[in-house]
């Protein structure tokens, strides 16, 4: 027989074996995307997650071993087989299919299974925030974003349209086009708010696993992150706008309207994290 000590390098040795060419090639498909981007900060953030759970993990690894013979032993034993068969499944179907967004859903449940295999069921609920959001590594299908960003065009256009109402009475919203001060802008398809509202998505999750959220208050939580989307994405056309109409077209194009794009988008990211914990803060002092 093998020492655990034996075994559990074994298992490790398993458990890269299978991630690390799908990380390989998830890392390349991202990091050409800019709307896809943001996933390379899931699995960073899900270490801040495993971390924060990580004390309370060991102080009470050793009295949470469960009896032989009883129903959680026998869900400590079934579980890790459970997410590794589903993991080799995954990966089976995504091969075959040659969908990799499908492939890759192994790494998260490999992931699960290792934990499960490593600290048992109680450790798999102790860690399941940063097991959770280990799943928004996974790209969503592109034809299913193709279908969204209209909608997100279009109501980030209603949104700007809004804002810059007191500027210009008569601008107006057409397709993908911003009718302003007698000029049009056209708004490309990379600034549709796509890559805004999954960014935003991963944030919410990160900060209801953050704080602890119960289940209802993180599902709440996730739905700002659509109208938090169409705010930020019509302060972006809105405030590109104003720009080009103080500076001139040369204003809305390069470096310049990049940068303006990305302040947009972390000031609202800064403020819903602001917002967050004075919310999370007040309810404890109501608590106490």
């Amino acid at each position: 027989m093998f020492s655990a000590r034996v075994t559990r390098g074994v298992e490790v040795a398993l458990f890269l074996g299978l991630v690390s060419p799908l990380l390989v090639e998830w890392f390349e498909t991202v990091s050409a995307s800019s709307r896809l981007s943001y996933a390379l900060l899931v699995p960073a953030l899900a270490l801040v997650l495993a971390v924060r759970a990580a004390p309370a993990r060991l102080s009470g690894a050793a009295a949470a071993a469960p009896s032989k013979g009883t129903v959680a032993a026998a869900l400590a034993a079934f579980l890790p087989a459970l997410f590794a068969l589903s993991a080799a499944l995954a990966l089976l179907a995504g091969s075959l299919s040659s969908v990799f967004t499908l492939s890759l859903l192994a790494v998260p449940l490999a992931a699960l299974a290792f934990t499960a295999r490593l600290v048992g069921p109680a450790g798999v609920r102790r860690f399941a925030p940063a097991l959770m959001l280990l799943f928004l590594m996974v790209p969503p299908p592109m034809p299913v974003m193709d279908r969204v960003n209209p909608f997100l065009i279009q109501a980030s256009g209603s949104a700007a349209v809004t804002l810059l109402t007191p500027f210009d009475p008569e601008v107006g919203w057409a397709g993908s086009n911003l009718l302003f001060r007698g000029w049009t802008l056209i708004v490309a398809e990379a600034c549709s708010g796509s890559g805004t509202f999954l960014m935003l998505g991963v944030l919410c999750a990160f900060l209801a696993g953050l704080f602890r959220m119960r289940p209802l208050t993180a599902g709440a939580l996730l739905l700002v992150a659509l109208p938090l989307t169409l705010l930020v994405n019509g302060v972006r056309i809105a405030s590109s706008a104003l720009i080009i109409a103080r500076f001139g077209a040369a204003a809305g194009e390069g470096l310049a309207h990049e940068l303006l794009g990305q302040a947009v988008v972390i000031t609202g990211a800064a403020l819903l994290v602001l917002a967050v914990e004075r919310w999370t803060a007040r309810g404890a002092e109501a608590r106490a």
